[in-house]
């Protein structure tokens, strides 16, 4: 043990005998790590953001619905209604980690003006539930997921009031207070509408639901569709995302057990946009990753290539006074270690400093693909993220050294002795 202290000391000194290029090599560790904290942070935020606003729009953390209806509910959506739904919501929201539900009825119809035609889809929701859940904020976007643009929130007083996304607005050419008439399909062919306003104009995150969406009240849309105390699905909204599998577990198991037809759905599983973009930058940051390991690699290897030469005769004397080849191979490894976890250190402490004051300040984002709001970028650090950026830095060092330390191990003693 002492032996091992002992050689890790001289590897220490060993490291600032070159100041000039060690104090180089831990500058491009440094640059590296920290542009890696930077570069993951911003992704990191980037795809929580996304992810919060869709789950408070669109989805909520779950959504339970009669089984087969995320399917096959859009070709027939009368025939995956939910009934007794009163009881259903009591037995949620008394899970552990639930806060509330937001019931949906959603169908498909035809908004009418003197001028055009537009086919959109009707969400009829409870609105102090739909508000509640619409309020909250993701960190890098300074209003709520759902944002009033123009006008009023739905109230349940006002049965004919609606909201329209602000892409279908535009589409009609209508605004706040003018009319349109709606129509839609009941069972058996039927035909039902009517005279609606629009009482006011959203907007989220999803451009091609604003583009579409109409939000009236639950009971009107109930009345519309002839379906009362019925809807499509209940939202569930928890405390933490963080705990939206365990609590879907909870919750299918026991519909399971009660021979219920329900299906439990989490929004990730709704969420095919967020989980292609999830994809994209994770194979994104691989590569950058990976640029970075081998600029990594290569400047530690031509560091310890250089000292290599410059110390020949020293490793000739260190095995002609009794030390091991392992001792020389050990001495260079560690020397090349040291590097690796002062730059490491270094680039992570950097990342985390700019990450504080990237996020105090905020840059402003265009609005993303299929999107209709920008953001504010900001820079997320999560322990995961710090995890592999300390292990592309201790292992490009690692690697970095093997091949040079075991050259300098195998070399004759005289020969070593001799270089000039």
């Amino acid at each position: 043990m002492k032996a091992l202290q002992r050689l890790f000391e001289i590897s220490w000194r060993n490291v600032f005998r070159n100041k000039r290029r060690s104090l180089l090599t831990l500058l491009i560790l440094v640059l590296g790590s920290s542009g890696l904290i930077l570069v993951g942070g911003f992704f990191e935020n980037l795809l929580e953001g996304h992810r919060e606003q869709f789950i408070h729009s669109q989805t909520g953390h779950l959504q339970v619905n009669r089984a087969g209806y995320f399917q096959k509910g859009a070709s027939a959506p009368l025939d995956y209604l939910l009934a007794d739904v009163g009881r259903l919501r009591s037995e949620i929201e008394a899970e552990p980690g639930v806060k509330f539900t937001v019931p949906r009825l959603k169908f498909g119809g035809m908004a009418s003006t003197e001028e055009t035609s537009i086919a959109v889809l009707v969400v009829g929701t409870e609105a102090r539930a739909e508000r509640r859940m619409g309020a909250v904020k993701a960190a890098n976007v300074d209003h709520g997921s759902t944002r009033i643009v123009a006008g009023r929130d739905l109230d349940p007083s006002d049965g004919l009031g609606v909201l329209l996304g602000k892409g279908l607005a535009e589409a009609l050419g209508v605004g706040v207070g003018d009319g349109f008439t709606f129509l839609t399909t009941r069972r058996a062919g039927a035909i039902e509408g009517g005279q609606m306003r629009v009482r006011g104009i959203f907007e989220t995150i999803a451009k091609d639901f604003d583009d579409h969406a109409v939000k009236m009240n639950l009971e009107a849309a109930q009345q519309l569709l002839g379906a009362p105390d019925q809807v499509h699905s209940l939202l569930v909204l928890l405390d933490e995302t963080s705990r939206t599998v365990p609590v879907r577990d909870r919750l299918q198991g026991g519909f399971q057990a009660a021979g219920r037809g329900l299906e439990t759905l989490t929004w990730e599983e709704q969420g095919l946009f967020y989980r292609q973009s999830k994809d994209i930058l994770a194979r994104i940051y691989a590569v950058i990753q990976l640029i970075i390991g081998v600029i990594f690699l290569f400047s530690i290897a031509n560091t310890v290539n250089m000292a290599l030469f410059e110390r020949i005769r020293e490793f000739g004397t260190m095995m002609a006074m009794g030390n091991g080849r392992g001792t020389v191979f050990l001495t260079i490894f560690a020397e090349s270690l040291i590097l690796g976890i002062l730059g490491s250190a270094g680039g992570i402490a950097a990342g985390l400093g700019l990450a504080q004051v990237v996020s105090a300040i905020g840059i402003e984002m265009p609005p993303p693909p299929q999107s209709s709001s920008g953001y504010f970028a900001m820079i997320s650090v999560t322990w995961p993220l710090i995890r592999e950026t300390a292990a592309i830095s201790l292992a490009a060092t690692a690697l970095s050294a093997l091949w040079p330390a075991f050259r300098a191990s195998r070399f004759r003693i005289v020969q070593a002795l001799g270089y000039v």
